[in-house]
């Protein structure tokens, strides 16, 4: 009986702390969106869906879209406020690099009707035509001050209005069965284009896939049309939607799709040059989503998927099309949770469904829980509006997610994205790591304290393993990326760190799984560049996690340049040194490991083909049997722990300049080298900019042909200054650009910027002043002498000859 009291006594003591506990924890909801969106009047259509930030961007949003201004630059804005009143608004033109104020402003009269304000900028004549400027408006509500932002431009070429119809009448066509058939006029069918999936379409599809095969698909609510780039010839415009199908049992399947156009515009019509669309199911974890041994996540792309599943394997968290769900293989009854979602059912899905934040699964524990990042733009909740890092935990024994920090970062999503996806690594002990803008930071998710743990790297000296487990940087002290004496090699598991130092300055190349790959640069040739600015490496080596030898490679009388990791597989060129402090190209090899490649994000993931679907995306689960799996939403958000930290980023005014390249409407990576960007970007059409967003090289925008006048007096100064040239250098009035590496096709865009492009054909230097389709014209600035080549001749000529290109680009003032 004492034994009884006692065992009562204690359960009497645990349920009444844990029901206190309960009763003192902060629950909430997450609240539905609440703040306005603002758009462009343009014609016909409402462009332009600008999303309101409670943080100064500063120039951080000037990449989401442009506007192109009327001719008498009143620009009318439609601002749909929900439960909001505008009560005010102001604006303010900047130049891109926010340098100079150019004008100020106040709107006095609003006007409103079915829930919409409406109000006009007065901008005056204080802005150059073509050129681009920052436009920052600003709205007053009451409760809130909204920050809203889209570059302008005011030129007399606004080819926009057409190239808006012809991305509309696409889009909508491929829905309508009696107006679809022009569409053909576009397509580029070729028979090697992948046609299994409608996950992604594009111009080489064939005409069945655009018009989304035997779905019967149909768009539900609006379409958003975004103007993302325009250049007086070249226009960028991207379309999203909902969409959805009736399956054969007439249930509605529900999807989310993004159009990228890429236009030119030519003296006779405008061109589609490219069409891009990517489409995912929305996953509504329906019973029959779960059958067998698959859950069936539908219509997608991998890179909408992401799976980890705990030690014991009895749980699987899954991300897909931006919502995160776990679940439950082990229990008698199948069981899912769908963990976090900003979609909503009373939204319009114009916030709700904004697209700008992903989810990043850190870990998946033997009971259930499940920690994660949303990181982007905010859609709902208390935090809704601001740019940045939330990081979450699932409490399966609650069935909670609780909030425990918010970091706020006044970047956008691809950019918070690009670094995070460098790293983001929670060690066992509770440790969160992160990357970000060159410093590497350690959270404890327990006490919130953050530790830097190194800063002031440059991008390319740091890299984390496949697992993110280990992660290397070179030494931020050294001079530069190729004068570092040590790398540093740490276990975020363990929280151990080693050194590799000796035989010449050390270059971190990457990771291979978890065998790091780094290699040592001569000291007798560590001050002679590469034409493309690089110092190359006389021995390559490959170490396992506790710094023992896997391999190594060198070669007597070579060294090697543009060293690349792609998979298992490790690309480089062999160049020999010669007199005079310059290199030879001596071929190219690669090392090939043994290893398999494995992605563990993608752990389980399979596909089929559905007779109607086409390629449907799945993950493995073990065999349901006659299980009905049921879905569910956690019953509490909790805030009691909800914290901000600041990791006090600044921006690093030393760093090296970068080469940011951007396609189908989004941010596709920034790097050292010209060559590099262009490569990223060139087969959709894309473009590459400088950090302060001056176009440094555009595929579309190329004249059918080009001459310039009085070439070798336009370059008389920039010839002076080859002998110094890095990767872009900037001087008062203009850039030069080691183009070294792009094909002659591609450095012809120099011309169109109205100077010569500089070219090599072994020890001499030319100047490309002319050019059409079937041939180019040089001149030798020494001699004054004149050639006509070829195209085809030309572009084998300096092909032959390494393609050896400096690109002159004027600045816009």
């Amino acid at each position: 009986m004492g034994a009884v009291f006692l065992i009562a006594l204690i359960l009497y003591f645990y349920r009444s702390w844990h029901s206190m506990e309960r009763q003192n924890t902060v629950y909430s909801t997450m609240e539905e969106p609440s703040l306005p969106v603002a758009y462009v009047s343009s014609g016909d259509y409402l462009m332009n869906p600008m999303h309101a930030y409670l943080q100064d961007m500063g120039k951080q949003a000037a990449r989401d879209m442009i506007t192109v201004l009327p001719q008498d630059r009143q620009l009318k804005l439609v601002v749909q406020e929900y439960d909001n009143m505008v009560a005010s608004a102001s604006y303010e033109i900047r130049t891109l690099d926010l340098s100079h104020l150019i004008e100020k402003g106040t709107v006095s009269d609003i006007s409103r009707s079915d829930g919409n304000a409406s109000l006009v900028l007065p901008i005056q004549n204080l802005i150059n035509k073509d050129q681009a400027y920052l436009l920052h408006i600003t709205l007053e509500t009451g409760a809130h001050t909204l920050n809203y932002y889209t570059r302008i431009l005011w030129t007399d070429r606004d080819y926009t209005k057409s190239m808006e119809d012809v991305a509309f009448r696409f889009t909508t066509g491929s829905f309508d069965s009696t107006n679809s058939k022009d569409i053909t006029t576009y397509l580029e069918t070729k028979d090697t284009a992948d046609n299994s999936s409608l996950g992604h379409v594009d111009l080489h599809s064939s005409f069945n896939q655009i018009i989304w095969g035997k779905t019967g698909m149909q768009p539900k609510g609006r379409f958003y049309m975004t103007l993302k780039e325009f250049d007086g010839m070249m226009g960028e415009i991207q379309i999203s939607y909902e969409s959805y199908m009736t399956d054969e049992n007439g249930e509605e399947k529900h999807f989310l799709n993004e159009d990228n156009f890429v236009f030119r515009n030519d003296p006779e019509r405008v061109y589609m040059m490219d069409f891009d669309r990517t489409t995912h199911q929305i996953f509504e974890g329906d019973s029959e989503d779960f059958a067998g041994k698959r859950i069936t996540l539908g219509v997608g792309n991998t890179d909408d998927i992401a799976v980890q599943k705990s030690e014991n394997e009895h749980y699987i968290a899954f991300k897909t099309d931006q919502g995160l769900w776990r679940y439950d293989q082990s229990s008698k009854s199948g069981h899912a949770v769908n963990i976090f979602s900003y979609r909503s059912d009373t939204d319009d899905g114009v916030r709700a469904n904004y697209d700008q934040h992903d989810i990043k699964i850190l870990s998946v524990s033997d009971k259930g829980d499940v920690d994660f990042l949303v990181y982007g733009y905010v859609n709902r909740g208390s935090h809704e509006g601001y740019n940045g890092i939330l990081y979450y935990r699932y409490d399966s024994s609650n069935d909670t997610v609780t909030e425990n920090f918010f970091i706020a970062i006044p970047e956008v999503y691809d950019q918070i994205r690009w670094n995070l996806e460098k790293l983001a690594y929670l060690s066992g002990d509770g440790l969160l790591y992160l990357y970000y803008g060159g410093s590497i930071y350690g959270i404890d998710t327990n006490s919130l304290e953050v530790v830097t743990i190194a800063t002031g790297l440059q991008e390319s000296g740091f890299a984390s393993s496949d697992t993110q487990q280990y992660i290397a940087y070179q030494n931020p002290d050294a001079e530069d990326i190729y004068h570092a004496a040590k790398i540093t090699l740490v276990n975020l598991e363990s929280n151990q760190s080693s050194e590799i130092q000796g035989g010449g300055y050390l270059r971190l190349i990457g990771f291979n799984q978890d065998d790091l790959i780094y290699g040592i640069i001569n000291p007798a040739y560590a001050s002679i560049y590469t034409e493309k600015h690089k110092i190359p490496i006389s021995e390559i080596h490959i170490v396992g996690p506790d710094l023992s030898d896997k391999t190594s490679y060198a070669k007597d009388g070579l060294l090697f340049t543009n060293v690349r990791v792609s998979g298992t597989r490790l690309h480089f060129d062999k160049i020999r040194p010669v007199e005079g402090g310059h290199y030879e190209a001596a071929g190219e090899d690669t090392i090939i490991s043994n290893r398999e490649q494995t992605d563990a994000r993608l752990s389980g993931v399979g596909s089929y083909t559905d007779k109607i679907l086409q390629k449907v995306w799945y993950i493995e689960i073990k065999d349901l049997g006659t299980k009905h799996v049921r879905s569910t939403a956690p019953k509490n958000l909790s805030l009691e722990r909800a914290s901000s930290i600041d990791l006090n980023i600044t921006e690093d005014k030393n760093v090296i300049p970068m080469f940011y390249a951007y396609a189908h409407g989004h941010f596709q990576g920034r790097t050292r080298t010209l060559e590099e960007a262009y490569e990223l970007v060139y087969d959709d059409f894309g473009y590459v900019l400088t950090a302060d967003g001056e176009f440094v090289w555009n595929r579309v925008d190329k004249s059918t042909m080009v001459t310039i006048r009085n070439a070798t007096a336009l370059a008389e100064e920039p010839l002076t200054k080859l002998s110094k040239l890095t990767t872009i250098d900037t001087y008062d009035t203009y850039s030069m650009v080691n183009a070294y590496g792009m094909d002659l096709s591609s450095a012809l865009y120099f011309l169109n910027k109205g100077y010569p492009l500089i070219a090599y054909l072994e020890d001499s230097c030319y100047l490309i002043y002319s050019y059409d389709s079937f041939n180019i014209r040089l001149v030798d600035p020494m001699s004054g002498s004149q050639n006509v080549v070829g195209r085809e001749d030309a572009e084998a000529m300096f092909r032959q000859d390494g393609n050896r290109f400096v690109g002159i680009v004027p600045h816009k003032t």
